[in-house]
């Protein structure tokens, strides 16, 4: 894969967690945000941003002319006493990076966006009981024509859909590519780049051994 220069440089910026940075070697960002096509100047939200790890470097790849809305559940706030993407930014300052707190069906995100991701936590909103529909609807409107919405979440083995969502934190992707589609979404495109066949589908993603080794689908979708 090509990784143009800006997602290159985002990557590699000193401006960054040590612990973000140390997780790269797993996660691939660049080759991740390379797939979502991530430019410079576009307006990007993500869901369920935890502590930013990857708006920060999204904000870093669309450089002083774009905009990243990373979006904090009230739910995420009340749990890290504190909105943890304001907590980065005090240490990490990024001017085009903001803080956005709302419901996972009312993300609060302005609208003309260009591109919105949800990483690693849609089935989240599976086992807290998110109107799925509504979630989906919001990022359809929230987005230009054109727009993409970016999913990446961990594989569930082929006929558990949303089965195994709490339990060990994985859902299927058929069931995922469903839903979306439902919300008036065209699917653009699919990646295998974090397929792992040395994962069982069966472990709990966050055991040690397959913590950010988990395979993972990779899936684009387009507004109309």
């Amino acid at each position: 894969m090509d990784i143009p220069t800006h997602i290159q440089q985002a990557v590699q910026s000193n401006n960054r967690p040590t612990g973000d940075r140390e997780r790269d070697r797993f996660r691939k960002p660049a080759e991740v945000l390379t797939f979502f096509q991530i430019e410079a100047g576009d307006k990007v939200g993500e869901l369920n941003a935890g502590r930013g790890y990857v708006s920060g470097i999204v904000a870093a790849a669309v450089g002083t002319d774009g905009l990243v809305y990373a979006h904090i559940s009230p739910l995420s706030v009340e749990r890290w006493k504190g909105d943890p993407i304001e907590k980065r930014l005090k240490k990490f300052p990024q001017n085009n990076m903001h803080s956005v707190v709302g419901e996972m069906e009312s993300p609060n995100f302005p609208i003309a966006l260009d591109k919105i991701l949800i990483i690693m936590t849609y089935h989240d909103s599976v086992w807290t009981k998110v109107n799925r529909d509504q979630m989906n609807q919001s990022v359809f409107d929230a987005l230009s024509s054109g727009g993409i919405y970016g999913i990446l979440d961990h594989h569930a083995q082929t006929g558990r859909g949303i089965d195994d969502c709490h339990s060990i934190h994985r859902i299927e992707k058929d069931f995922v590519v469903d839903e979306v589609l439902k919300a008036g979404f065209d699917l653009e495109d699919e990646s295998d780049l974090l397929e792992n066949p040395d994962d069982n589908l069966t472990d709990m993603v966050f055991e040690k051994h397959i913590r950010d080794r988990t395979s993972r689908f990779l899936l684009r979708f387009k507004k109309p």
